[in-house]
């Protein structure tokens, strides 16, 4: 094997590749059929919403959306990791790696362009919610879902490219990535329920080390501040201050993310 043959090329050369490169995977996305999956989405979730408002009794508006703003969230959660898992291990199979590995390109720059991609790629996938969230609340909610949303799939996006790149396989890829998320979500629960363990247990040794355990792991995890927030449609809720914690704590993460991408796609060895 081999690496990429090292130029010195001026920076502005540099961005040029890594956009081309971008427009290139980009390409390879976009579809006739990604645009019918998420129409059909959209008013699939229309009529759900439509079926809840008719059970719904007390609060009826606020537990309409809310129900709808998570249909939509793990919907398009899940149809993103998809569809970014199925690309990457795509250059696998087809051994697009190793054509990279003889152009004048560093590895980094595939990186950045997948970044793009995934960016790119949530920001289509969120763009009908803005619609669908606006027709059962105000606006200004629709626009900070929208902008929520984009950003928790953003980080789900890049947690999977990091999956993929690693395990090199869709059906694990898919399922770390899962479980990854879905522990950042129930983080809140899960610390509530050692901390009560630990004084159900009087502090025995085996219930703190536990507790020490699972505290570790979840301090390696997003918190629930990342993520958006349901309590928006139920009450006054400062939407700037709560969005603009969720940006602050993804950039944190969205960095840690392409950074362990980073270092694990330059240790791979492509055979020629």
């Amino acid at each position: 094997s081999r690496e990429f043959i090292l130029i010195k090329v001026p920076e502005t050369r540099m961005f040029a590749q890594t956009i081309s490169l971008f427009r290139y995977l980009m390409l390879g996305i976009l579809s006739r059929r990604l645009l019918v999956v998420v129409l059909v989405f959209t008013l699939l979730t229309m009529l759900v919403g439509f079926f809840f408002n008719e059970l719904a009794i007390i609060n009826g508006k606020a537990i309409v959306v809310a129900l709808v703003a998570d249909f939509l969230r793990y919907g398009l959660g899940l149809f993103a990791l998809l569809m970014i898992t199925t690309s990457v291990a795509e250059d696998y199979e087809f051994k697009q790696f190793e054509r990279l590995l003889t152009m004048p390109l560093s590895r980094w720059q595939y990186i950045v362009a997948q970044v793009l991609v995934i960016a790119s790629l949530c920001l289509l996938l969120v763009l009908p919610v803005l619609l669908v969230i606006s027709l059962y609340s105000d606006w200004q909610v629709g626009l900070y879902w929208a902008s929520a949303l984009w950003l928790e799939i953003l980080l789900l996006g890049l947690l999977g490219l990091l999956a993929i790149l690693s395990l090199e396989k869709i059906p694990l890829a898919v399922c770390f990535s899962l479980a990854v998320y879905l522990l950042a979500k129930l983080s809140g629960l899960i610390s509530q329920m050692l901390a009560e363990s630990v004084r159900l247990s009087d502090g025995s040794l085996t219930s703190r080390f536990v507790d020490f355990i699972f505290g570790a792991i979840l301090y390696l995890v997003p918190g629930l501040e990342t993520f958006a927030d349901n309590d928006v449609f139920f009450g006054n809720v400062n939407l700037i201050e709560t969005i603009s914690v969720q940006f602050s704590s993804t950039v944190i993460y969205a960095l840690f993310l392409v950074a362990v991408c980073l270092v694990d796609f330059y240790r791979k060895e492509f055979n020629l």
